[in-house]
């Protein structure tokens, strides 16, 4: 193997022994004044020699000459003189000009010590010294960084430019050639029938045939990946780890049964495994026994192939290499890479499925054991540290990974719910069968009896409640509306979860709250998205997702104090609640909504058409289409109809006279603002603009409500327009803009009246 330290050179004294006689019988002045000179002259030699090397061929005898030996000359006479004013104990500039020569020798040493390390490179790579070469190129590298501070006082800027650049060449010639070497000593084969790795022990080529003088090893392979950039070593690294991982560790772990060979002879290995078949066995928890037991078994095949598979990392794919002193960290960060990917499946596929489904069962850790041993098995091959032993850490805190494993199944739960496709609805609130439960609590908090929770939140609001009932009355009376099943599957969900805390574990009861809060969260987070298109375009389903939002709203905040009088921790019961969700939930009813008002009342503008022109109708009196102007205003109307008979039936009633009164202000608004741009009339015109606008005065019968509902003979509760007892609102309670309507026909009634009276 190569040398895997710095070389040290030995540096000729060409005639030393006459050259330092004559040197010390020198005067102090005199040994400066040469020394300056021969300064002068070891740096035009090294300048010389770089530009030999490196440019154009100035002068065939010195290309190739090693400056270093001038260099180490000059400074053992420096030697001299500076121990001669030492002796001398002066104080005149003769010892500044001394730590300048020093400096400056110093510095030219450093540049002919990288010129010397940089020419050689190429050779050493391709004698396959790669090793070497990696040890030239870093120490090049720090010499010119300490050179870097110098320039340009003591040495020439070109010539530093100028090993520079031959610096990052050589760097690059040595990366290439060790990504060959990588390719050579590890090649994958991955068919579609089996996927192998061949770890060469030995390269004894280079890329174009030339043989190595020395074959290159395993151990020069790392040291030389390690001395050129630790980066880089851990960049090759993974390139270990992804097929290791992929075409190994993970088809052995859903397939342990799949088969693995293993063959070694002197100058290489061989680690073979049958191709991962997609009809793998489903290791997902099962939750009966049976499973559990057969998970058993599977955790002892994956730990003995596993452990197979490390010890061939270990023996063969570090053949020869110290790993405890030369490659430790190199060594240890494949081990990290490849437990801190692995660990998270070993422990979702095989250790989560593996914990009792019955708390009482939670000291049953037999099962386990393998999986324990396996993580053993890494500490003590040195891939992991005990820092990182999560199986072992795992197993201490069962419970804890018994609480996350039932959180898991709930919202697993939720995710299936949330993927359902149902636009089905069903009607809650009210005073019918569907009742919501908060009806069982008045509004001071307190339980009621349940068949009267209804009249007697209805009677905390006087009498007629119900009929005048609005958003803000202060009850916990839901109001009715129509709702997605979805939603009340998902509130359903959040009462049983809730209600879990009643009989398991203290330690559990945290594990049920979050549970429920990240339901709620992953609702809120899915629904947009899943009905982004149709809130735009379809009435009913904004309706219904706002319904949702309502619904959840109204459950979110009490859902928490519902629990109080349970056996909760107290600093659950202090701060366990569902409030701060409600303002999100807040938000997505309004944006649910706002797409598609915004887009009835363009489509109600559209309809409108000259109606929204200043003085449109003053002016185009005489010539007047009423026809065709009573035509667009009656299908402006009709898009409000439409959408009014599907709001009747799914959004709450104040809801939905608040929406109906927001859409016909925009027919409103431009009508009264057309009649009061016309002045004084005659009886007959009077009387046909009167005609002309009874489709924006007709739509005061929209404002009605369903007093009473019926029930088909499901049981469900409809409230469809036409059936039972409908009740006509204050329309001026919900339209700002339908007096001012009714004040533009008084006056045009008025103005009727006279002509006639005057007639």
């Amino acid at each position: 193997m190569a040398t895997t330290t710095r070389g040290l050179r030995r540096y000729k004294r060409e005639n030393a022994a006459d050259g330092y006689a004559d040197f010390e019988d020198q005067s102090s002045e005199e040994q400066l004044e040469i020394l300056e000179t021969l300064i002068e002259q070891a740096r035009a030699s090294i300048y010389e020699a770089i530009n030999s090397h490196h440019r154009d061929f100035l002068s065939i005898r010195t290309y190739g000459q090693d400056p270093l030996d001038e260099v180490a000359t000059l400074n053992d006479k420096y030697e001299v003189a500076r121990l001669r004013l030492l002796e001398q104990a002066t104080q005149d500039d003769s010892v500044s000009r001394l730590d300048t020569i020093g400096r400056t020798i110093h510095a030219i040493a450093k540049l002919a010590k990288t010129h010397a390390n940089l020419k050689d490179v190429d050779e050493q790579i391709l004698h396959g010294e790669v090793a070497v070469a990696a040890s030239s190129i870093a120490e090049a590298n720090t010499l010119l960084r300490e050179l870097e501070a110098n320039c340009p006082m003591l040495v020439s800027t070109n010539q530093l430019q100028i090993l520079q650049a031959q610096y990052l060449k050589k760097r690059a010639a040595l990366r290439a050639e060790l990504d060959y070497l990588l390719a050579e000593m590890y090649h994958f084969t991955d068919t579609s029938s089996v996927c192998e790795l061949t770890v060469s022990f030995y390269v004894t080529a280079n890329y174009d045939g030339v043989p190595y003088e020395n074959p290159v090893t395993l151990s020069d392979l790392f040291f030389a990946l390690t001395e050129l950039d630790l980066a880089l070593a851990r960049e090759k690294i993974d390139f270990l780890t992804k097929p290791l991982i992929d075409c190994w560790f993970i088809p052995l772990l859903h397939n342990p049964g799949e088969a693995l060979a293993i063959s070694r002879v002197k100058l290489f290995a061989t680690m073979s495994i049958g191709a991962y078949s997609s009809g793998k066995k489903d290791m997902r928890p099962g939750g009966s026994e049976a499973i559990r037991s057969g998970l058993a078994a599977q955790c002892a095949l994956v730990k003995e192939k596993w452990t197979n598979v490390l010890m061939f990392m270990c023996e063969d794919m570090f053949h020869e290499v110290n790993i405890a002193e030369d490659h430790a960290d190199l060594y240890a960060y494949l081990g990290t890479q490849l437990w801190t990917k692995l660990c998270p499946l070993l422990q979702e596929c095989l250790f989560v499925p593996l914990v009792p489904a019955n708390i009482d069962g939670i000291s049953d850790t037999h099962a386990m054991l393998p999986l324990l041993e396996l993580e053993e098995t890494w500490l003590e091959l040195g891939l992991i540290s005990s820092d990182t032993l999560y199986i072992k850490d795992s197993i201490r805190s069962l419970l804890q990974t018994y609480v996350s494993k039932r959180r898991r199944d709930l919202l697993t739960v939720v995710a299936s719910i949330l993927a359902n496709d149902d636009t089905n609805t069903v009607i809650v609130g009210g005073e019918g069968p569907v009742t919501d439960a908060l009806s069982d609590y008045s509004g001071s908090g307190k339980r009621t009896n349940g068949k009267k929770a209804g009249k007697k939140a209805a009677g905390a609001l006087g009498s007629g409640a119900l009929d005048d009932y609005e958003d803000d009355s202060g009850s916990l009376l839901f109001p009715r509306c129509s709702i997605s099943v979805q939603a009340q599957t998902l509130v359903e969900f959040a009462r049983e979860t809730i209600g879990f805390t009643e009989d398991d574990d203290a330690n559990t009861i945290p594990l049920y709250f979050y549970a429920v809060r990240d339901a709620f969260v992953l609702y809120r987070c899915l629904l947009p998205r899943q009905w982004a298109t149709e809130l735009v375009v379809d009435p009913k389903r904004a309706f219904v997702v706002y319904n949702d939002c309502e619904y959840i709203c109204h459950h979110l905040s009490t859902l928490g104090f519902r629990q109080r009088e349970r056996h909760w921790p107290d600093v659950m019961k202090e701060s366990a609640t569902f409030v701060d969700a409600i303002a999100s939930y807040r938000a997505l009813a309004k944006s649910s909504l706002s797409p598609l008002l915004n887009r009835l009342r363009e489509q109600i503008q559209q309809a409108l058409g000259p109606w929204l022109q200043i003085k449109w109708l003053e002016s185009n009196l005489d010539q007047l289409d009423y026809e065709d102007a009573e035509r667009k205003l009656s299908l402006a109307t009709g898009i409000i109809g439409q959408t009014a008979q599907t709001s009747d039936a799914h959004l709450p009633r104040a809801m939905h006279l608040k929406m109906l009164g927001l859409l016909s202000d925009t027919v409103f608004g431009s009508v009264a603002n057309r009649l009061e741009e016309i002045g004084s009339v005659g009886d007959s015109d009077a009387r046909a603009i009167i005609r002309l606008v009874s489709p924006a005065v007709a739509l005061e019968d929209r404002f009605q409500y369903s007093e009473t509902t019926s029930t088909n003979a499901h049981g469900v509760h409809s409230s469809v327009a036409g059936r039972g007892h409908r009740r006509k609102a204050p329309v001026t309670k919900y339209s700002k803009e339908w007096e001012n309507l009714q004040a533009q026909i008084t006056r045009l009634k008025g103005m009727s009246a006279h002509c006639i009276s005057v007639i």
